[in-house]
């Protein structure tokens, strides 16, 4: 498998850890998206990372598209609870990080506007359903250390990534359970691999 990634590119790492969790081979190949190289216009005629090609030739895009694939064409281990209840909890978790990377992006994309054509009001809804959530999931995300499956891999690449792009906003003093499970997913090998460059 190939996988067409932007190395501080929130989406592609959740897809990154998650090819590491299963111990899936595969070739890296990292693209700037906007430049529209060539190899991925072929493979995604949006011009989006990630982008992965199968052995087969079958290219998908966008991450939670890959990710349903590939949870159906490698099914050991499971990336999801098998158990009603459990995964259901498990994809709401999952879409709540899902929200948090776009309202994330979002707002970086409005910063880099103009200062006359940013709209504070966008930043600042943003910004408050990012503190609705990360409140939600320090309520009632598990924070297990027994596992770290796909909700899990989900909600530490959404933290990560508020630290890397809105430092300013302190939630870990917020969510004091969350942050600590937060340190011990960031020391796992498969976060640590896939980190974007200081």
């Amino acid at each position: 498998m190939q996988l067409y990634l932007s190395p501080t590119s929130p989406f592609a790492r959740k897809v990154k850890v998650a090819l590491l969790e299963m111990d899936l081979p595969f070739e890296e190949i990292r693209v700037d998206p906007w430049a529209t190289p060539p190899a991925l216009a072929a493979a995604n005629p949006l011009s989006q990372v990630p982008t992965l090609v199968s052995d087969t030739g079958l290219a998908l895009g966008n991450s939670d598209t890959i990710l349903a694939w590939l949870m159906s064409t490698h099914p050991n281990p499971g990336l999801l609870p098998a158990a009603a209840p459990e995964h259901a909890r498990a994809l709401r978790h999952g879409a709540i990080a899902q929200g948090m990377l776009e309202a994330t992006v979002q707002i970086v994309l409005e910063r880099r506007r103009t200062p006359g054509q940013q709209s504070a009001a966008l930043i600042e809804r943003r910004k408050a359903s990012l503190q609705r959530s990360v409140a939600a999931l320090e309520h009632e995300f598990s924070a297990s250390r027994a596992t770290f499956p796909l909700d899990a891999i989900g909600v530490a690449v959404a933290l990560a990534y508020l630290d890397f792009r809105l430092p300013e906003y302190h939630w870990h003093k917020d969510a004091m359970r969350l942050s600590a499970w937060q340190g011990w997913a960031a020391a796992r090998a498969s976060m640590q691999a896939s980190a974007p460059p200081a």
